[in-house]
């Protein structure tokens, strides 16, 4: 039989050499935004808190990264890895030598000044390329200067998880 009366031939209808049923959910995928999967209103540090105060509040929220904010409007971001890489080795010194370091070195000593951002109507897409592309964990959402969110690699793996399912109940056996 060829393949002139088949759907998936028809023209227009393809992306990337797939079928309607890929088309579909390429229409729908081009359509999701930041918004659709970003953590609104993240928990922030200011510039001048400690090390350690970073350090506990991830810990308690169970977060790896921090918008840092002075009255709402981003000024850096902070991680995890940041604050690990900060750290003194327990090894090398004192546990009290530990703690004057991480009370009394500021969060703006560390933090990454001006990070890239993306806003809440920003494709999905654009936001996942930008993750790749520079390796981030996450991109601060911002509406003019304040902090909206916080778009992290997390949330980009329950939208591809979401996507994965949406896709699996379509396939017929």
């Amino acid at each position: 039989m060829g393949s002139e009366g088949h759907e998936s031939e028809k023209p227009g209808r393809r992306v990337n050499g797939a079928g309607p049923r890929l088309y579909h959910s390429f229409m729908k995928l081009t359509g999701l935004t930041v918004s659709d999967y970003m953590t609104p209103n993240p928990l922030t540090v200011e510039p001048q808190d400690s090390l350690i105060h970073a350090l506990e509040t991830m810990r308690i929220r169970g977060v790896r990264r921090l918008p840092v904010a002075v009255g709402g409007v981003l000024v850096g971001l902070v991680t995890e890895g940041d604050l690990k890489r900060a750290e003194p080795s327990v090894l090398d010194g004192s546990e009290e030598e530990f703690n004057r370091v991480m009370e009394s070195t500021p969060v703006s000593r560390i933090m990454v000044q001006s990070p890239v951002t993306v806003t809440a109507d920003t494709p999905l897409l654009d936001a996942a390329e930008t993750l790749y592309a520079t390796k981030y964990g996450a991109l601060p959402v911002v509406a003019g200067d304040r902090v909206m969110g916080i778009l992290t690699d997390n949330d980009m793996v329950h939208a591809l998880l979401d996507i994965l399912r949406a896709e699996k109940g379509r396939v017929s056996v």
